[in-house]
C-alpha cells in the first residue's frame, strides 16, 4: 500500500484497527521532478549512489535522476 506522507499514521493505525498485520512499514522519498542529465554525467551519479549505498553509516539514499533506456541499457 503507497499512501502519502500526510495519511501515513492514519493508513498504519486503520490497518491495526482492520487486524491486518504490516511486514514492513517505511517512508520513502519520490520525487515530483526527475533530471535527465547526459550519459556520462548520469553514470557518473550512479558511481556515486553505489559508493553511498557500501558505507556502512548511510542508511537511505534517495535521488532524482531519471533512469533513461540508455542508461539502464548502459549499467547492464
Amino acid at each position: 500500500i503507497y499512501t502519502s506522507y500526510e495519511d501515513f499514521g492514519r493508513m498504519q493505525k486503520k490497518l491495526e484497527e482492520m487486524k491486518i498485520e504490516v511486514e514492513n512499514a517505511e517512508l520513502h522519498r519520490i520525487p515530483n521532478n526527475t533530471k535527465q542529465l547526459e550519459l556520462d554525467a548520469s553514470k557518473k551519479v550512479i558511481r556515486m549512489i553505489d559508493s553511498f549505498e557500501e558505507d556502512e553509516d548511510v542508511q537511505n539514499i534517495f535521488h532524482n535522476l531519471e533512469m533513461t533506456e540508455d542508461l539502464v541499457n548502459e549499467l547492464q
